[in-house]
């Protein structure tokens, strides 16, 4: 049976010490004990020389106490043939004699000043042993003494301890300080345990194969829950932690998977050896990931045959996440998984153990993911479409608030196309998606059915009516009111307004009724039936809110919050400055300009430098969004009007109304003033004219860049011509 090296390791180093410490330590405890038990024998035979004089002053007092009757008190009256080299005698009472050693014997320098007495019993004529004060030790005692030593043992109470073996004791006690102290240096030097207790911190960036032998390490020094606590980890996720690597591999992907937030499931038909899984990511997710294969392969496969089986396996369009089986293997996958092309990324042992005690797991995935493949194949940025990721969504509090922080109403949202209505529609129904008082239904019209659209998506007949369709809602929805938010409803508007209004008279007979509101999102039709037709029932139908540039400060946090994320950041403030102004403080602009950015970064560069930002503002996706101001509506006359005052424009740098009617009266076109106040206002609604005073300049600097100067006077000569 193989013997684990963990285990061998920790055996060879108590045999070590244990070694180390028997030559250095032992010999001279040896050395020292001898030395005592010398000084024992030494002592004694010192002490046998006063024990004659001992007998002499027994002899001395009993005679005098038959002579006299009385037990002499001063030893001195009584003669000094007992004097004695070693002891001083007293009779302190009453048939008591005190020998106590005198100061300054040589040999017996440890033993001055301490007391033995003897008690004479005149009925049995006998003397009886007793410890002085201070007593003499016991084993320097004579041999008539050992009815002490016997009553000591037989009450219970503890002897005084000799010389020799306290000392001893002290000894074995610092040898063992010694071998304690030699484990502790060696737990703190230790190349693993170290430096985690030197910087806690480093606990998450350690490979996660290793956190067993940390514990065992941090808790032998009891030192666990200090190290936790300064490395901001909970104890529920480290004994995780330290459970995952001898966990199976589908308690592995499953748990990875909960803390990033994923669903896993089993992915067969693979011929990759180890068990791959699916995780399908949350619409929280900040970048532009649904799922992705994980891959957890067999332990003890060599790095290069790994490899291997990767170059035979077809993802297709999918990432394929590698988790490291071993640290011995991670060089190869991971010069593998360096090419960006792959789709494959190594998430390596530290990259493991900061998912499992990260405060931020995802943020450690995505980071990871972003190093290792192309930085738009997971873009945090969203181009098309309304915005639909909470973390893509900045700004608009104002707007936000005026809707979702007052009482139920009737709201117009008008604006031009990407200016972000449908963005808004979609953060006022996540904010509003567990409102106690107030259900949100949000639809999206391809065409002017309403009351189809609404009927399919609750699950009614095609046929039924708005009335039916507002009260099925309702009855779903008990003692909550209903907000009915409408999207593209611009072909609903042109459709209704030729057949008198219809459905849009029934949708106001449903508000008045107080139980159902609408919110309805659309362009130039919207917002000219609810401010220029004085006919249409939307006049005063609800407040109108126009959707136009986004507040600097969320262009700033969309600019950089998303780099962020993936760890990369532009050289300096003043690129973020430029792409801000450059954009109009249009939100669709400036999450194109940085997306732009991130397609022109190199394998390895971090930095969005000044080179990055000008290449995409030349880029064909810019010129693409700043297009489609030509047709701006359905009627011919107007779409060329536009176009004439947009040339215009470009050509000298803003325009006026009246310089407008000097421009068409040349041609002899009669256009009305009216008509004209129209056109610039469907311009300002598009967000391609801002008015200043009664000057009109490009909202969007960089809707100049579109036009070739040579070429402006031909396009507007033809347009004038047009007229």
């Amino acid at each position: 049976m193989r013997i684990p090296d963990g285990i061998l390791r920790k055996v060879i180093i108590v045999l070590v010490t244990v070694v180390i410490g028997s030559i250095l330590i032992i010999p001279s405890c040896s050395e020292r004990l001898h030395e005592w038990n010398n000084a024992d024998h030494i002592q004694k035979a010192y002490l046998s020389k006063g024990w004659s004089g001992l007998q002499y002053w027994k002899m001395v007092t009993v005679t005098e106490y038959a002579d006299s009757g009385k037990w002499p008190r001063d030893l001195a009256a009584l003669g000094d043939d007992g004097a004695d080299p070693v002891f001083a005698f007293a009779a302190p009472d009453e048939l008591v004699l005190e020998a106590r050693v005198k100061p300054g014997v040589d040999k017996l320098e440890s033993l001055a000043g301490k007391a033995l007495v003897f008690r004479y019993e005149p009925r049995a004529q006998q003397w009886k042993c007793e410890l002085g004060t201070p007593p003499l030790p016991v084993h320097v005692l004579p041999s008539n003494c050992e009815n002490v030593v016997k009553a000591l043992a037989e009450s219970g109470a503890e002897a005084p301890l000799a010389e020799t073996s306290a000392a001893m004791l002290r000894l074995i006690a610092m040898c063992c300080i010694v071998l304690v102290g030699l484990g502790v240096i060696v737990l703190l030097r230790h190349p693993v345990v170290g430096p985690v207790q030197r910087n806690p911190g480093r606990l998450v960036r350690t490979p996660v194969t290793l956190l067993p032998r940390i514990d065992s390490g941090l808790r032998m020094l009891r030192r666990r829950d200090d190290v936790l606590a300064a490395a901001r980890v909970t104890m529920t996720d480290w004994e995780e932690a330290v459970r995952y690597s001898a966990a199976a591999a589908v308690d592995r992907a499953q748990t990875l998977a909960l803390r990033v937030g994923a669903r896993c499931t089993s992915s067969n038909g693979w011929t990759l050896p180890g068990e791959v899984f699916e995780w399908q990511f949350s619409a929280e997710l900040p970048v532009t990931l649904e799922r992705a294969q994980v891959w957890l392969p067999r332990r003890g496969v060599a790095g290069e045959n790994l490899v291997r089986y990767l170059r035979q396996v077809q993802t297709g369009l999918d990432v394929l996440l590698v988790l490291s089986p071993e640290l011995e293997s991670e060089a190869a996958l991971r010069a593998y998984c360096q090419d960006r092309a792959n789709l494959c990324v190594l998430i390596d042992l530290e990259t493991q153990t900061g998912l499992l005690l990260r405060t931020d797991p995802l943020r450690a995935l995505i980071q990871s993911m972003a190093q290792q493949l192309r930085a738009t194949r997971i873009s945090p940025y969203q181009t098309r479409g309304g915005v639909s990721r909470p973390s893509s969504f900045f700004g608009r509090e104002a707007l936000l608030s005026r809707i979702i922080h007052r009482e139920p109403g009737n709201y117009l949202v008008v604006g031009g196309r990407q200016l972000g209505k449908t963005s808004l529609m979609k953060a006022i129904e996540r904010r509003l998606r567990d409102h106690p008082k107030l259900a949100c239904l949000y639809i999206s019209l391809r065409d002017h059915r309403l009351a189809p659209r609404l009927a399919t998506q609750c699950g009614l007949p095609v046929d039924t009516s708005l009335d039916a369709v507002v009260a099925h809602l309702l009855r779903q929805h008990p003692g909550r009111r209903l907000l009915v938010m409408i999207d593209e409803a611009d072909p609903f508007f042109r459709h209704d307004a030729c057949h008198h209004y219809a459905e849009l008279s029934a949708l106001r007979a449903i508000s008045e009724e107080g139980h159902c509101h609408f919110l309805l999102a659309g362009f130039w039709d919207l917002y000219a039936a609810a401010a220029l037709d004085y006919q249409s029932p939307l006049r005063n139908f609800g407040e109108v809110i126009t959707v136009g540039g986004l507040e600097p400060e969320a262009c700033q946090e969309l600019a950089t919050v998303p780099l962020h994320l993936l760890n990369l950041h532009f050289a300096d403030s003043g690129l973020i400055g430029r792409i801000i102004r450059a954009s109009g403080y249009r939100a669709n602009l400036v999450a194109i300009l940085c997306q732009e950015c991130l397609e022109g970064l190199q394998q390895g560069e971090r930095v969005i430098l000044e080179g990055h930002v000008d290449r995409a503002m030349r880029s064909q996706a810019t010129l693409d969004a700043l297009a489609g101001w030509g047709r701006l509506t359905h009627e011919d006359a107007a779409s060329r009007l536009d176009r004439i005052i947009v040339y215009y424009v470009a050509l000298n740098g803003s325009a006026t109304l009246s310089q407008i009617v000097l421009l068409t009266g040349t041609q002899g076109a009669d256009i009305d003033v009216d008509t004209l106040r129209r056109a610039f206002a469907r311009l300002q609604l598009a967000f391609v004219l801002a008015r200043q005073d009664d000057t009109y300049r490009f909202a969007v600097p960089l809707f100049q860049t579109q036009f070739e100067p040579a070429e402006l006077p031909v396009y507007l000569a033809q347009e004038l011509k047009g007229l």
